[in-house]
């Protein structure tokens, strides 16, 4: 039980996600690429065409990155806990 909180939660997502059922892994990859869609939109409307430049710019900045990378972990914990319950 102890090794199930070893590492990084993204690096556990990962194994959770090679490893839960096909189904419950491919629903729960379809909500975030869903997300992820949805989310371009919104700052295609908000920023415009230039949304991309920006979004390349937040992702290499340096000063951005310590609040990336806590965001990209918790994002894993969230998706791990909806594969988790439903595969109870």
């Amino acid at each position: 039980m102890e090794h199930i909180l070893e590492g990084l939660p993204q690096e556990k997502w990962i194994e959770i996600i090679f490893n839960a059922s096909q189904g419950l892994s491919a629903q729960e990859l379809t909500r975030l690429l869903e997300r992820q869609a949805a989310m371009e939109i919104l700052l295609e409307k908000r920023l415009g065409e230039m949304w991309e430049e920006e979004l390349a710019y937040l992702a290499n900045s340096e000063e951005s990155s310590e609040e990336i990378h806590h965001r990209t972990q918790n994002i894993a914990i969230e998706s791990m806990g909806n594969i988790l319950t439903q595969n109870e």
